[in-house]
């Protein structure tokens, strides 16, 4: 490329020459100045190629520095104690069978907690509106008017509204059983390996390691905050709600003792479903937690193993290697600059 820099640079020398040639005609100096006019691109497009490659250049360069990176790192992760890290996978081991265990028995305690929770309250409303005592015998309404039917309507509402709050404060207590098991995860023997990589594998390791922990935080301190199917639920109070809504608009006149059962059943339902899927996606992401920190020791290991067998031949040629590229990268470097100073 520095030739032909040279040879379109001579052109344009030459063509000045001529022009200044008062002898020359005036044909050939016309010629000249034109031909000066379409070398002038030809310089810019080396020039410009010579920038755009120049930036490449540079990517080439960080290349080799993130190469050395890893050499530096290899004796760190040699070093490292490696009866820590099987301490700490067998750790995590135990971990993942408490947690499977665990989310067994939470979901069935909330289960049964809040069908009890449901059962008592929609019960109690039955017996408040359709049931009654006359000469101690008991009666049962089959239906309500409209004057019974707004008044029900404003107490099933409240009671709903308090049932979600109850559910809320159940999924806290059996989710919260799960998240102390989580921090069997030791975030400080996590952060000793990490420090061992190189500054590139330590960010993104370090990402991931806040990513996960910011969402294991969320999900399982707000319960409910982040539902399974956010895109078809707004909130859990208002999805409760939905049946209620329904009963009442299914007739002007009044509630049908069935409609209003049918109303609890399916309210029960939401909330068994919801229930179900909240510790399903909760239980994947512990379990996903706990796996990939196994993953990331045994890793860690494989690495370390491999490391571990090298020899000092080995590095010096390894080391060689990134100082021979480097250098013939600051020679192309060099010729660059050469073409692209004025």
């Amino acid at each position: 490329m520095n030739e032909y820099l040279k040879v379109f640079q001579a052109l344009t020398q030459f063509s000045d020459r001529l022009l200044a040639d008062e002898h020359q005609s005036l044909e050939i100096k016309q010629s000249a100045t034109q031909l000066s006019v379409d070398v002038e691109p030809c310089i810019q497009e080396i020039k410009e190629s010579a920038l755009r490659l120049k930036g490449f250049l540079q990517v080439c360069f960080k290349d080799l520095s993130q190469a050395e990176d890893v050499w530096n790192s290899k004796p760190r992760i040699a070093r490292a104690s490696t009866v820590e890290v099987w301490e700490q996978i067998g750790r995590l081991s135990g971990c993942d069978v408490r947690i499977r265990s665990l989310g067994k028995q939470a979901q069935y305690d909330a289960l049964v907690k809040v069908r009890k929770s449901w059962s008592d309250k929609s019960t109690k409303l039955k017996n408040q509106w359709f049931l009654w005592d006359k000469n101690n015998q008991v009666f049962q309404k089959d239906a309500l008017g409209f004057y019974e039917k707004e008044h029900l309507h404003k107490e099933l509402r409240n009671e709903v509204d308090y049932q979600a709050d109850r559910v809320v404060l159940i999924m806290d207590n059996e989710l919260h059983l799960i998240f102390k098991e989580l921090e069997c995860i030791d975030i400080e023997t996590i952060e000793f390996c990490i420090e061992c990589f190189d500054l590139k594998s330590q960010s993104r390791f370090r990402e991931r390691l806040q990513s996960i922990g910011g969402e294991i935080v969320s999900k399982f301190t707000e319960p409910l905050k982040y539902l399974p199917d956010a895109s078809s639920v707004k909130t859990f109070k208002e999805t409760l709600k939905a049946p209620v809504e329904a009963l009442v608009h299914k007739s002007k006149m009044g509630i049908s003792l069935v409609d209003f059962e049918e109303s609890c059943k399916v309210i029960g339902s939401i909330m068994d479903s919801l229930i179900l899927a909240i510790f399903e996606e909760r239980m994947k992401l512990a379990i996903q937690t706990v796996e990939k920190a196994i993953k990331f020791y045994n890793n860690f290991l494989e690495k370390q193993a491999r490391y571990q067998q090298e020899t000092p031949q080995k590095r010096a040629a390894e080391k060689d290697w990134i100082e021979y590229q480097r250098q013939q990268l600051r020679e192309i470097q060099q010729y660059i600059e050469a073409l692209i100073s004025p």
